[in-house]
């Protein structure tokens, strides 16, 4: 009985216990502690301003994501990406909106890749993210696509 008993205590912890359950396979609880933290070392230590965070899941090394945003020459921006924990490498593409077509301004290929952009007017840009590489037999992750640029109010105060 207390082999029974002593079994069934740990089959309770083992099923209950938070870490379990935590993150399943597809949770995207991972990306957002990453970029929780990534936001608050931006904005806490490095006065930055956060203009905009995408998050999707990729499939696949030949899946893509697009994002479209409108950038103001006032600002020097700075691109990052950031992969969950399947994902070692991440390609990002950007070009710019012309008259009649998109063209290509530059790339980056890393674990975190990270662009600086200086648009000369106010333009639209297309960011493109693929995977280069997962970890392990990984086919899916999730990434977040960080803009920011430096936050002008905490430029005044210094």
């Amino acid at each position: 009985m207390k082999t029974f008993f002593s079994a069934f205590v740990i089959l309770i912890f083992a099923f209950c216990s938070k870490t379990v359950f935590s993150q399943s396979e597809t949770t995207m609880q991972d990306i957002l502690e990453k970029v929780t933290d990534r936001v608050a070392t931006l904005e806490d230590e490095k006065d930055q301003e956060i203009v905009n965070i995408t998050i999707d899941l990729l499939v696949r090394t030949t899946g893509k994501k697009q994002v479209t945003r409108y950038l103001d020459p006032s600002f020097d921006y700075k691109i990052m990406l950031l992969g969950d924990r399947r994902i070692s490498k991440l390609n990002l593409l950007v070009y710019k909106k012309t008259k009649d077509d998109w063209e290509y301004v530059t790339e980056a290929k890393s674990s975190i890749p990270q662009i600086d952009i200086t648009p000369s007017d106010f333009e639209q840009y297309e960011f493109t993210v693929s995977v280069d590489q997962f970890k392990g037999d990984n086919m899916t992750g999730h990434f977040a696509l960080l803009i920011y640029h430096i936050d002008p109010t905490k430029q005044k105060e210094k």
